[in-house]
């Protein structure tokens, strides 16, 4: 067998947030939509942000919307709030319509959650 030749290493502790922890009210959630339906809207410059012929959601834009929604939860602005970001791992990018854009939008979920002394999103 395989697990016989395997050792884990089980010195580091991580937090792990609960449903829990979730529901006691350590947690705030928040829904923003993201419109690209038209030159005119608010967010039209995001079908600028184009990588291997695919029109992206910022990586950065994924650090704001955790940012806002941190500082939200303590009644300030962003601008008010000074954060750092460690250890941020992305997963997977959203993609838009590159063309045929009427009714384009998407809507993030943003939940933070926090943990002890850290902030997990």
């Amino acid at each position: 067998m395989l697990s016989s030749l395997v050792r884990w290493d089980h010195s580091d502790s991580w937090a792990v947030p609960t449903v829990t922890s979730y529901l006691a009210g350590s947690s705030s959630a928040n829904s923003v939509e993201v419109d690209i339906s038209s030159a005119d809207s608010e967010d039209a410059y995001l079908t600028g942000h184009i990588i291997d012929g695919r029109v992206i959601y910022p990586a950065t834009g994924y650090l704001v919307l955790a940012w806002q929604q941190l500082a939200r939860m303590n009644g300030q602005t962003y601008q008010q709030t000074p954060v750092s970001f460690d250890d941020v791992h992305l997963h997977r990018a959203t993609l838009f319509p590159s063309s045929g854009m009427l009714d384009s939008y998407c809507e993030f979920d943003v939940a933070v959650c926090r943990l002890a002394s850290q902030w997990i999103t």
